[in-house]
């Protein structure tokens, strides 16, 4: 699977995907367990080719930071 994918528990990643330019596409219901049986789901995103400059952009300026 191409694109970006973050558990739905993490905040921070959820931002970070967001921040750099990716738009949430939807959420994958119960698409993993985790070690402890825990049964996650996923959150997606994607970006396609006419954003990534911009998004490259806004990335390498956060890193600068």
């Amino acid at each position: 699977m191409e694109g970006f994918r973050a558990d739905s528990r993490n905040v921070q990643s959820h931002k970070a995907i967001l921040r750099i330019g990716a738009q949430q596409e939807g959420i994958l219901r119960k698409y993993g367990i985790m070690q402890d049986g825990y049964i996650r789901d996923a959150n997606i995103y994607s970006m396609i080719d006419s954003e990534w400059d911009a998004a490259k952009g806004r990335f390498e300026r956060e890193l600068l930071r």
